[in-house]
């Protein structure tokens, strides 16, 4: 059960959220012509297509179709920033958090790389770049919980400060409740700082746990009944978190990645595996840019696989030179 701390978080986030911008349009830093799209498909079932053809997919830039260069699984390692959200919400199961975020590090390859960065009152970088499980597994076990969420102020410092000079695949694994109540930063600056670091955003999200908690909570369904009285007879508990999912779900696809909802803790490191897993057999194909290459334009990618499929999950966007965004003041 949720207490105090998240009856204030709530509060907080309703009224942050309710005055942040929407998102600006995702953009992709790349240098040169040549552009490396990274992709998975799915079947009816959820699992990977291991057995993918490139006869079988064709590409747009812009609405322009492009030749296909390379294609195959991407070997090359992989740098992750593991990002946990360690707010007072989530404190009475953080043990389960950072067990699941252990079964993570310990799934992925040879090779590659991990950091940790832990955000609640503020952002902490708990791990810098390592290949070695035994450090990841120490600096997990002594995070300790905080009280409110600095949630897109994390999201900045895993993609600005920890990918920004790292070359290769890169990948963002993000598990928090989506609540935030403590940022210098709004959605879309962190969304963008997120897009143009190039790395793939997989968001293990807790909020259709949170939601059900948050309905049995007393003065959270009187502070909804208030909300209906303001705006109208509508269920803003669900509204509410309806938004926190569309907006993680679209910036992670934008991104060629996922977004999960666990409806129990116990399933969370199960996720973190299949993420871990993906990343292990994920696609890539290349092309070089037929469009007008410009300082600061964006460039749309579509994507298409002929058989029938359940689900595919690309990059769908690029931006040339684009315009960083700005480092906030923390704190």
């Amino acid at each position: 059960m949720l207490g105090v701390g998240f009856i204030l978080s709530f509060i907080a986030a309703v009224w942050a959220q309710e005055s942040k911008p929407g998102p600006a349009p995702p953009s992709f830093s790349v240098s040169v012509n040549l552009i490396k799209v990274p992709f998975s498909v799915f079947d009816s079932s959820g699992n990977m297509v291991t057995d993918l053809q490139r006869e079988d997919f064709r590409i747009w830039e812009d609405g322009m179709p492009q030749q296909i260069r390379s294609f195959g699984v991407d070997t090359n390692p992989v740098s992750v920033v593991l990002v946990l959200d360690t707010s007072a919400t989530l404190k009475s199961e953080l043990d389960k958090l950072k067990a699941a975020a252990e079964a993570f590090a310990g799934s992925l390859s040879r090779g590659d790389r991990i950091s940790v960065v832990t955000f609640d009152e503020e952002v902490k970088l708990i791990l810098d770049w390592t290949s070695d499980l035994k450090q990841v597994r120490q600096a997990l076990r002594k995070v300790d919980s905080g009280m409110r969420t600095a949630l897109y102020d994390g999201m900045y410092i895993a993609a600005h400060d920890q990918l920004q000079n790292i070359e290769g695949r890169k990948a963002i694994i993000l598990l928090t409740d989506c609540l935030n109540n403590q940022s210098s930063l709004g959605f879309s600056d962190a969304a963008l700082s997120v897009v143009q670091s190039q790395a793939s955003l997989y968001v293990i999200s807790k909020t259709a746990i949170v939601r059900k908690d948050a309905r049995r909570m007393r003065r959270v369904v009187m502070l909804s009944d208030i909300y209906k009285r303001l705006f109208g007879d509508h269920d803003y508990i669900e509204v509410f978190f309806q938004k926190r999912e569309a907006e993680m779900t679209d910036l992670a696809e934008e991104t060629g990645g996922r977004c999960f909802f666990p409806t129990d803790y116990g399933q969370i490191k199960g996720v973190c595996t299949e993420v871990a897993q993906e990343l292990k057999g994920k696609y890539f194909l290349t092309y070089v840019s037929n469009q007008t290459a410009e300082p600061n334009s964006h460039h749309n990618i579509s994507l298409e696989y002929l058989p029938q499929s359940t689900k595919l999950t690309f990059r769908k966007g690029y931006s040339l030179e684009p315009q960083p965004v700005r480092r906030p003041h923390f704190y």
